[in-house]
């Protein structure tokens, strides 16, 4: 049943003057009530940290005993209660009860921190060691542009044969030798002196282009890449395609190409 009472007030939150129709009343709207109860809170919660911070304070006293208690140690460290009592459950500090006390030795806690800068101290050396080997990797943008080949075929080439690679702030890094070794075999034959450009290729045999690429991709036809330009190599698409004759192709032993194009047998 609503009440016929009509009280002159003052909103606790927006100090406006309102009709009231209870005499506990205190918010003009729903509004000015919902942001009174969220700045109660947020100030609760800012006086539950500040005790929790006060109760973290270091306390120097700490410093020149040899046992402490456990908010000794935490004030010692500069950590809350809580965290000391989760690592004593999970056996992380060791402790000593005498009666209805708990001790921690100072020498344990300052041990357990010796125990660990081995670990940090080797993860800063690696990270250094891979900052200062980078010279020795390649970025994709690197091999992109030296050996004229897209991501794809990158991630196809690294995958398949294992190519060591290292991580450093996001980004991949490629061994420069086993890129080398593996792209320069694909490099363009320095014997080869004439080239057919895709509109040659188009004008002489009149295909289309996913005709030429097919083709290319099937035979595996030396290709070189000038600019935005590609060409291919003359004499093998003229054998491709029948218009040569590939019986002065030149056959050499495995020695013979290993000590000629400096290859390895791996």
């Amino acid at each position: 049943m609503s009440s016929n009472i009509k009280i002159e007030r003052i909103c606790e939150w927006c100090g406006n003057r309102f009709m009231a129709q209870t005499t506990v009343t205190r918010f003009c709207s729903k509004l000015c009530a919902e942001h009174s109860y969220k700045e109660r809170m947020r100030q609760k919660k800012m006086a539950l940290s500040n005790q929790e911070t006060s109760q973290c304070k270091p306390d120097r006293k700490a410093r020149d005993k040899d046992f402490m208690t456990p908010t000794e140690t935490a004030q010692y460290l500069g950590v809350c209660r809580t965290y000391i009592y989760d690592s004593i459950n999970r056996g992380k500090i060791k402790v000593t009860r005498i009666g209805r006390k708990t001790l921690i030795s100072k020498a344990d806690i300052q041990a357990m921190f010796n125990f660990l800068t081995p670990k940090e101290t080797e993860l800063s050396e690696s990270a250094e060691k891979k900052s200062k080997s980078i010279s020795d990797f390649y970025t994709r943008a690197e091999i992109r542009e030296k050996f004229g080949v897209k991501d794809s075929w990158i991630y196809k080439v690294v995958a398949e044969n294992n190519v060591p690679k290292t991580i450093l702030r996001g980004k991949a890094y490629f061994s420069k030798s086993h890129i080398d070794r593996l792209f320069l075999a694909k490099k363009e034959n320095p014997e080869i002196t004439e080239w057919y450009s895709v509109e040659d290729i188009q004008s002489k045999y009149g295909m289309t282009l996913s005709a030429i690429y097919s083709l290319v991709s099937k035979i595996g036809i030396p290709k070189r890449k000038e600019g935005p330009k590609v060409y291919y190599s003359k004499y093998h698409f003229d054998v491709a395609k029948g218009a040569k004759s590939a019986e002065d192709v030149e056959f050499i032993s495995v020695a013979e190409a290993m000590e000629k194009y400096s290859l390895t047998r791996d």
